[in-house]
C-alpha cells in the first residue's frame, strides 16, 4: 500500500509531496512539476547494501527482505542493491526471484559479484 512521502527532484531540486509507489507499481510514475523529468527513474548512483540471508531467514523470509529491499531501494535514491545472499538455498531462491523479476523489466539487470558468489548485485534504475 502506497504511503505519503517527499521526493526531491535530483534535476531541479523542487520538492513533492506525493503517494510513494510500490515496487511493483513502477509503471505508475510521477513527475516532476517543474522540469517534467521522472522522479523514480533519478538515482544518486548510490549502492544499497542489505544482507537477507545471515540471521537464521527461511527461504520465504529471505524473499520478503528482498522485496522489501526493493522496495526501500525503489522509495530512495539508490541506483542499485547489493544483496547479501550467502551460497546455499537463499542463494538459489534470490537468483530465480531476480530473473523473474527482470523478465518483468521490474529491475533493470542483475550480476553476481565479483569473486564473491553470496552477493549479488541488482541495478533497480
Amino acid at each position: 500500500m502506497p504511503t505519503s512521502g517527499k521526493r526531491e527532484c535530483q534535476i531541479c531540486g523542487m520538492l513533492h509531496i506525493i503517494s510513494l509507489p510500490d515496487f511493483d507499481e513502477r509503471a505508475s510514475e510521477h513527475y516532476c512539476d517543474k522540469c517534467d523529468s521522472a522522479l523514480f527513474r533519478q538515482s544518486d548512483g548510490s549502492t544499497l547494501s542489505v544482507d537477507i540471508a545471515h540471521q537464521r531467514e527461511t527461504v520465504t523470509q529471505a524473499l520478503q527482505k528482498l522485496e522489501s529491499a526493493l522496495t526501500d531501494g525503489w522509495h530512495g535514491y539508490a541506483a542499485q542493491l547489493r544483496l547479501i545472499v550467502g551460497g546455499g538455498a537463499i542463494r538459489e531462491a534470490v537468483l530465480a526471484e531476480l530473473y523473474f523479476q527482470q523478465s518483468r523489466s521490474r529491475i533493470v539487470s542483475f550480476v553476481e559479484e565479483g569473486g564473491n558468489r553470496g552477493a549479488i548485485r541488482v541495478k533497480i534504475r
